[in-house]
């Protein structure tokens, strides 16, 4: 186990912590029945728009390259968007994110901003744009490792490497898979701790 990352570090210790054996890092898949289902994972696989779908609404209403898209629920909001989820998508044209809020259910627009990156942004833009993977490549083989829905996905550079951080959902579990951009080289593919109610 040379040179693991902190976000693998931190699974693995998370894993030990929750009393998971080292069997459910190595076929998570057969440890899902134990564990119940989160609110997001629920709300995500009920929505009528699909992550891929959100994201062709979101091309229609601003250019650029695609930087991440998510499913977005909270439960404690009163905002009625939030009860039945929403995707954010992100894209970057000429040192300009433009983020658009796109309703789970009807697909309508709810709300778009845009911002000036900061020399990080910049940095983590530059390292997508050399990546040898891309970011629909890297959902595809999620959806495949996992056999379930893409709900969300983002490009990171972490500690240098450049890395796209993916959530799927299968049996009401949202699993979190990290792919190296590039190489396409799955490194974490597990349930995702932190999203359990």
């Amino acid at each position: 186990m040379k040179n693991l990352s902190t976000l693998t570090k931190s699974a693995i210790i998370a894993l030990t912590i929750a009393g998971v054996g080292a069997t459910a890092i190595a076929a998570p898949a057969t440890n899902t029945k134990a564990v119940t289902g989160s609110s997001e994972a629920v709300s995500a696989m009920q929505s009528k728009i699909s992550l891929t779908q959100a994201i062709d609404i979101a091309k229609q209403n601003a250019k650029g390259d695609l930087v991440s898209a998510e499913f977005d629920y909270d439960d404690e909001d009163d905002d009625n968007s939030a009860t039945t989820g929403e995707y954010e998508v992100e894209f970057i044209s000429n040192g300009t994110a433009y983020e658009i809020k796109i309703d789970a259910n009807t697909g309508k627009v709810i709300e778009t901003d845009e911002e000036k990156l900061d020399k990080k942004d910049m940095a983590e833009y530059s390292a997508l744009m050399q990546a040898k993977v891309t970011l629909t490549s890297a959902m595809q083989k999620a959806t495949q490792s996992v056999n379930g829905q893409v709900i969300g996905v983002e490009f990171e550079l972490e500690k240098g490497q450049a890395l796209y951080d993916i959530e799927v959902v299968k049996d009401n579990q949202i699993y979190d898979v990290s792919i190296d951009a590039n190489t396409g080289k799955i490194l974490i593919s597990q349930v995702d701790m932190e999203e359990e109610d």
